[in-house]
């Protein structure tokens, strides 16, 4: 393959379901694909999966993982590869439960649901939480063997805000698990929420975080962890228009970025006028794949991957010289935080180091 493939995985209003949301992606070590996502009918949602075995060129059919029984809301399924072959998958319910299963047979099937809810009880010391969720996206496994699934957490004076981001690792196959540090607003950083994290070649983490300041649209990251991380900072060469992105290693200081780079000058000028605005109709636009070639130091100009868009999430080919991109595309009735449908592309590794 030397061209970008693109394949429609689902379509609002087709399989059942009015609309598909939060992408999330794992590949087994042996190329399987695993792609999770939200369907939503009216107030219900349900967690769905297709999965590839042929690296992308056909899928089998979407698939419900889980429907709620009564009124919950379920949300944000995050997959997480083990190098065991092993996959875990993670959700939330009603903003404040946790809940995890494993497959031996790439999301075939699944063991019965483990609740981790009282994990982040351990989080209070240092946050006030009255809600949080896991992000859109995957989890990472460390070459250690560390699993580490990032999430934010939030005082719930504005909805979702005031907010931070944060982890919970575990150190044993996910037996247990711990809570890692906390990262707040601070150096030009509004309230970080939705995050990705991925592993540099010095075995430390870099987190990229949506977040929300007036008068800014640069994307947000941060480093260390998963127990302790540094104060975030802004990339001011990365537009971000308040969309969830994704990072991705592909080993020896190679990292991979996503994310919708427009940075909203409308919105922001309407802002300095004084208007109460968050951002444009159009804002999620301009889905861009970059390579850093320095553990994520600095960003190559970037591959235009898709016009209208939204949320977005990577993986790799187990040889590394493909990376996918699952991702929100289209947008409904002229607004970009609808979309319209799941696309997923696999693009060569030379595509992006052009």
């Amino acid at each position: 393959m030397d061209q970008c493939m693109k394949i429609l995985v689902a379509v609002n209003g087709q399989g059942g379901f009015d609309s598909y949301r939060v992408p999330g992606i794992a590949v087994s070590p042996d190329g399987g694909i695993f792609l999770c996502y939200e369907g939503r009918r009216g107030d219900r949602r349900a967690l769905l999966s297709r999965r590839s075995r042929d690296g992308g060129r056909t899928f089998g059919p979407q698939r419900v993982l889980r429907e709620p029984e009564g009124g919950e809301l379920l949300h944000n399924p995050m997959p997480l590869a083990r190098s065991s072959g092993e996959l875990l998958l993670f959700w939330c319910q009603d903003y404040g439960r946790l809940f995890c299963q494993r497959s031996g047979d790439g999301g075939e099937t699944f063991s019965p649901a483990r609740e981790l809810t009282g994990v982040i009880d351990g989080f209070r010391r240092s946050w006030p939480v009255t809600l949080w969720s896991i992000s859109p996206g995957h989890g990472v496994e460390m070459a250690d063997g560390t699993l580490v699934v990032p999430l934010w957490l939030s005082r719930g004076e504005d909805a979702h805000l005031p907010a931070c981001f944060a982890c919970i690792y575990s150190r044993d196959g996910g037996g247990s698990w711990m809570c890692g540090g906390v990262v707040p607003a601070g150096n030009g950083v509004g309230d970080p929420t939705e995050a990705s994290v991925a592993e540099r070649s010095d075995g430390t983490l870099l987190a990229t975080m949506r977040h929300e300041m007036p008068g800014v649209r640069r994307r947000a990251f941060c480093q260390g962890g998963p127990e302790e991380w540094s104060a975030p900072w802004l990339d001011a060469a990365l537009p971000d228009p308040i969309c969830s992105g994704a990072l991705l290693s592909l080993g020896g200081g190679m990292m991979a970025f996503s994310n919708c780079a427009y940075g909203d000058e409308p919105a922001l000028e309407r802002q300095r006028r004084g208007e109460a605005v968050r951002w444009s109709l159009d804002a999620r636009q301009r889905l861009t794949l970059r390579l850093s070639r320095d553990d994520g130091a600095t960003w190559s100009k970037g591959l235009l991957l898709e016009q209208e868009s939204g949320a977005s999430d990577l993986g790799r080919s187990p040889g590394g010289r493909t990376v996918y991109c699952f991702y929100e595309q289209g947008w409904s009735g002229g607004d970009c935080v609808f979309n319209q449908n799941l696309t997923f592309a696999a693009l060569p590794l030379p595509l992006l180091e052009a």
